[in-house]
């Protein structure tokens, strides 16, 4: 990508090109839907030539956010996963009640458990049969143990308890979801996967430059970086954690864990756009509502990334293996 113009100029451009050669064709084949489904479900919308976008954790939050975003630009189809069928299903209901949608958000009729590999198989089995592709991913589901020093309520959960379940869950969790879906992702054109990551996973948060080396490296592959998390685990597990360097964040440790997953994934599948985001600090159940930033606008930049386009002048590489906040590239270690 050309740095030296905003993200946010170079996706706009992109997306009113898009609008614009999509919104007639959308419309002829939501009209022909109509007039051939008649007595079907919404899902009949979902045609072929829609681009298939997944976004985990879509039940609340940046994810209903981000589906509401996605659901509304023509030619797409935004699916809700969730862990929880219902509460899914409700997300989407509520989100085409809006009337901003024509059927173009589903939720999945099946459980995404980040903490269960048998339903994430089972998700991307279900999201193969019925659309035989994925061009888009996007990973946001997470859990997080209330900090008192952040949120103002404690929680009796013993750190060395967090540690397993938080880095089970945001950081392995996400990597099986990824795991399955890159097949689905290869018979895409212009497949992407934006994983929405957090400033708590900055690099700064690690306390040992041979860490920061570690996690920064441009030869790191997923199975290292793994055996790193499973160490943090460990350490943490063991009462050694600060002496070897790692932070006192189960949640920051398993963000920091994503973006350089994301790196390694960029570095591993030419021709896939694969970024992170930070979505800001957004008012969500995760932080008590406390946030300053609302969801919807945290939702902004991983939508973009979803659609944006690449230059003609950049050669795919450039774009990929990135972290973003607030329509910008920002280094890693930003404080």
């Amino acid at each position: 990508m050309n740095l030296r113009r905003s993200f946010r100029e170079a996706a706009d451009k992109k997306l009113q090109s898009a609008k614009v050669s999509n919104t007639m064709a959308s419309h002829i084949l939501i009209l022909l839907s109509m007039v051939l489904m008649v007595g079907r479900t919404c899902h009949a919308f979902a045609t072929p030539s829609n681009k298939i976008a997944l976004i985990t954790g879509g039940n609340k939050g940046i994810g209903k956010e981000i589906a509401r975003r996605i659901g509304t630009e023509p030619g797409f189809t935004a699916i809700i996963a969730s862990r929880d069928v219902a509460l899914g299903q409700k997300a989407a209901d509520d989100l085409k009640e809006s009337g901003e949608y024509e059927c173009d958000v589903v939720a999945l009729p099946v459980p995404l458990d980040l903490t269960d590999d048998k339903s994430i198989i089972a998700a991307a089995k279900h999201v193969e049969k019925e659309y035989g592709r994925l061009d888009v991913l996007i990973n946001t589901a997470a859990i997080c143990f209330n900090d008192p020093t952040l949120y103002g309520k404690v929680d009796h959960t013993p750190f060395q308890n967090q540690a397993d379940i938080t880095i089970r869950t945001n950081y392995f969790g996400t990597l099986k979801v990824t795991q399955e879906c890159l097949p689905l992702l290869k018979q895409a054109d212009s497949p992407r996967i934006i994983n929405v990551a957090s400033a708590a996973g900055r690099l700064t948060i690690l306390r040992s430059q041979e860490l920061v080396d570690k996690f920064t490296s441009n030869t790191l592959t997923e199975p290292q970086l793994s055996t790193l998390m499973e160490q943090f685990v460990n350490d943490v597990q063991n009462g050694t954690h600060e002496e070897k360097g790692w932070p006192n964040t189960c949640y920051g440790m398993s963000k920091l864990g994503i973006i350089a997953l994301t790196k390694i994934l960029a570095r591993e599948n030419e021709g896939m756009l694969i970024n992170s985001v930070d979505p800001g600090y957004c008012k969500t159940d995760q932080n008590n509502n406390q946030g300053t930033v609302d969801p919807a606008d945290g939702a902004y930049t991983p939508y973009l990334l979803a659609l944006m386009e690449q230059d003609d002048e950049d050669d795919g590489e450039d774009m990929s293996g990135l972290h973003f906040y607030d329509q910008q590239e920002i280094p890693w270690s930003y404080q």
